[in-house]
């Protein structure tokens, strides 16, 4: 019996939801079924009854979950020992984003001076099954059905950027009419639902995109040779040196971010010093 499938079989057990424990322990949907299906293999009892609207114990898993709450403790008091006896700037601290927050963090790993050693994996990307979850995750907006120790880290401005022909004879920054005008570069049809693109809908007034990329570093590519304008987050848009600032700052696309972190892992030395180098990354690239 794993230790892993029993902390699956509580976050099951506390959410009555395979995704939310999926999101919670930072590891995949099917993975949450098959460890279930893996450990109710292993003791011989149907631990959950499956239902449209979740998950929930069966008698027998009823009467085991106190038990199992008691190994929990245990595991949870071993792993805090051990770490009060290590070195504890010696761990490495798994920091698990997405794309855009990565990129801010990977900006920023000299204000770490490597000590701890910080881990960084993308999160929204497909993960091996054995992948180690995350330490510290950092969300776009606040967790709302996820359980741990939260904290507002900063957020990111984003601003419409192009080359310098689409200023001339212009003052900037342009008004919305003249962006209006402008060639313009669109997420690709799987990602209409995004504010981004709602937004320039309605600026462009439906203009059809000149092309469709998936992702930020993308348009920032596309943009510097001139195929059209982009909306970028700031921090990227200022680093390349082909491309200007055309608007003002879209305050309706201000992206906020967030930290989570399991409870026992809140007074780790480590993950506190890793959580305050988060928060300065974030600082340095806002204005």
């Amino acid at each position: 019996m794993d230790w892993s499938d029993l902390r699956i079989f509580l976050a099951v057990a506390q959410l009555g939801s395979l995704r939310q424990a999926a999101e919670m322990l930072g590891v995949t949907q099917p993975t949450i079924s098959r460890r279930l299906q893996r450990l109710e293999g292993d003791i011989g009892i149907l631990l959950f009854e499956r239902h449209r609207d979740g998950h929930r114990l069966t008698p027998a898993g009823a009467e085991l979950l106190p038990e199992i709450r008691v190994v929990e403790s245990a595991a949870l008091r071993v792993e805090q020992r051990s770490l009060s006896l290590a070195t504890q700037l010696t761990e490495t601290v798994r920091v698990g984003a997405g794309e855009t927050s990565a990129a801010v963090l990977a900006r920023g790993l000299h204000l770490l001076d490597g000590s701890p050693t910080v881990e960084l994996v993308i999160t929204d990307k497909p993960s091996p099954l054995e992948t180690r979850a995350p330490d510290i995750r950092v969300l776009h907006d606040m967790p709302r059905s996820e359980t741990g120790v939260t904290r507002r880290v900063g957020s990111v401005g984003c601003a419409v950027y192009g080359t310098s022909n689409y200023a001339e004879a212009r003052a900037l920054p342009l008004s919305r009419a003249d962006l209006a005008t402008l060639p313009w570069l669109g997420f690709v049809e799987e990602q209409e639902h995004y504010v981004t693109m709602n937004w320039l809908r309605a600026l462009m007034r439906d203009r059809r995109p000149v092309a469709r990329l998936m992702n930020s570093d993308l348009m920032a590519a596309a943009a510097a040779r001139k195929v059209g304008v982009a909306v970028l987050p700031c921090f990227k848009g200022d680093a390349c040196p082909n491309l200007l600032q055309l608007s003002e700052q879209i305050e309706p696309l201000r992206a906020n971010y967030w930290t989570i972190i399991q409870p026992d892992l809140a007074r780790n030395a480590s993950v506190r010093i890793v959580v305050d180098w988060i928060i300065e990354c974030f600082r340095a690239i806002e204005r």
